[in-house]
């Protein structure tokens, strides 16, 4: 599958609609106040990292319940999820390429 079929699948207009709404995911999901998703560095670590959201493990847990419910996707177990968490740019690569389980 092309990039832009995905994309499409996902309902965003680009990878930078995916990666913005991502943040918002993010932030929602770990009940993150006072943040603006454009204030969050797309290409620093989210979890552990020097960025404006502090997020540990547990947080992730809850970042994967949100991609599962609002894109389909599923992090299978921790080294998938190190992998794709890295970052914004990283999550994003998942969200587009993982195959998509029914919500």
């Amino acid at each position: 599958m092309d990039v832009n079929q995905a994309l499409k699948e996902l309902n965003v207009t680009s990878r930078e609609d995916l990666i913005f709404r991502l943040k918002e995911l993010v932030i929602k999901a770990c009940d993150i106040k006072d943040v603006d998703p454009r204030d969050v560095p797309t290409d620093v670590p989210f979890i552990g990292g020097p960025g404006p959201l502090k997020l540990d493990s547990l947080d992730a847990m809850e970042i994967a319940m949100e991609l599962r419910y609002q894109f389909g996707v599923e992090l299978k177990n921790a080294s998938t999820a190190a992998k794709a968490m890295q970052d914004f740019n990283t999550l994003a690569d998942f969200v587009i390429s993982a195959p998509k389980v029914k919500k």
